[in-house]
């Protein structure tokens, strides 16, 4: 698709300059000038929030970074999953339940939540 471009006369004179020094059309050296810039930009950039945080913002980011755990939060397990399920299959008469395949599902779905937590470290430079 042509695009006429009107640049101001100094950047002709150093496109027209720089060209010939390199043997290429001025259109041809725009072009590659162009492009070369245009990889930098991302394609697409819904995803991100362009903005500056405000130094409001920066300050309770760090108060929080810098509050200790509250022990009344912590709840210590109180049992093995795995003993609970053999539990529960001894007490069901269901013939068709199949607590390895249970388990094995919740190894797997804690595997996947292992993954996503790894690249979501990586992504925000956590490790």
């Amino acid at each position: 698709m042509p695009t006429m471009i009107t640049l101001p006369e100094h950047l002709v004179a150093q496109l027209q300059s720089r060209a010939t020094i390199e043997q290429r059309s001025v259109e041809a050296l725009a072009i590659a000038y162009i492009e070369a810039g245009l990889t930098d930009i991302p394609e697409s950039t819904d995803h991100l929030e362009l903005f500056e945080p405000s130094s409001e913002l920066l300050a309770l980011v760090e108060r929080i970074k810098a509050t200790p755990p509250n022990p009344a939060h912590i709840v210590p397990a109180k049992g093995n999953l795995a003993t609970v399920l053999r539990t529960l299959e001894a007490a069901m008469p269901d013939a068709d339940y199949d607590l390895d395949a249970e388990i094995a599902a919740l190894d797997a779905a804690e595997a996947e939540l292992h993954a996503i937590n790894r690249a979501d470290d990586l992504r925000e430079g956590r490790g």
